[in-house]
């Protein structure tokens, strides 16, 4: 099939997010440690359990992992009109909770954001563990177990903690567009396209609507035939942005990890 102009720009400008994709990738191979008197490093001492570090760690590796898998469709030639933007809002997910965590220049808050987002770790894990009750009874003394060590963590963190609100998902893309991009127009764009991509997560179709043709409607029904064909020009405008988010991700945790004196 041959590509219009502006899909091949689309496709090319995804394509060139491959190098940083696969440097990433090898880096969160090994595990990386803030140096010594760091800004990460200090930050890390709150809670030393679930060191806020290595947490971020983990989001830029799951966000890198979803783009690089929207990049292995696209390498397969295939062109997902839903499933591919339930990768890429993971991806964007992911990175934007980096941002968000690493952007404050104050430690204090810093830590809570950190802090926070560990809280609903937790607490995630913990519904998950009480629908577990069913278990046979040979696997009831270790889930009885593993909840003694998560009302531990979960009573640690409560304990260091300065406030107590929960993490608010919305509130964290919104912050991170802005302090990742300077141009208004993405401060807008970059929750729209999240909020749109949430339709795909929960399987809801009303964004699959937002990116399909109509044909003609049915006079007698009031219905019309919709192509949900997939689009690059699409692809490209929830891929970039989260792709940049993640780049940006990567640019704070390598400056908060640098010795505070270099």
């Amino acid at each position: 099939m041959s590509l219009s102009q502006t899909e091949h720009a689309a496709l090319t400008q995804i394509f060139e997010a491959q190098p940083d994709l696969d440097r990433w990738r090898l880096r969160t191979q090994n595990v990386e440690q803030p140096q010594t008197d760091s800004e990460l490093a200090l930050d890390d001492e709150i809670f030393p359990q679930m060191a806020i570090s290595q947490y971020v760690r983990l989001s830029l590796a799951s966000s890198g992992e979803h783009l690089r898998l929207a990049l292995d469709a696209l390498r397969a030639k295939q062109l997902y009109p839903s499933s591919h933007y339930t990768v890429l809002r993971g991806a964007l997910v992911g990175a934007s909770q980096v941002v968000w965590i690493l952007c404050p220049s104050d430690r204090e808050e810093r830590r809570e954001r950190g802090l926070s987002a560990i809280a609903e770790m937790y607490a995630q894990m913990g519904k998950y563990y009480n629908s577990l009750d069913d278990l046979p009874e040979a696997d009831q003394q270790r889930l009885k177990d593993q909840k003694v060590w998560l009302k531990d963590r979960r009573d640690g963190v409560a304990a260091v903690r300065k406030r107590t609100e929960a993490l608010i998902l919305t509130n964290v893309i919104q912050i991170a567009a802005k302090e990742a991009f300077t141009s208004p127009s993405h401060h807008e764009a970059i929750p729209r396209i999240w909020r749109e991509m949430s339709s795909d997560a929960h399987v809801l179709c009303w964004s699959v609507f937002q990116r399909s043709s109509f044909g003609p409607t049915d006079p007698q029904t009031g219905i019309s035939e919709v192509q949900a064909t997939g689009s690059l020009e699409n692809l490209a405008k929830a891929f970039l942005p989260s792709y940049r988010m993640l780049k940006h991700g990567w640019s704070l945790y390598d400056r908060r990890c640098k010795q505070l004196d270099d």
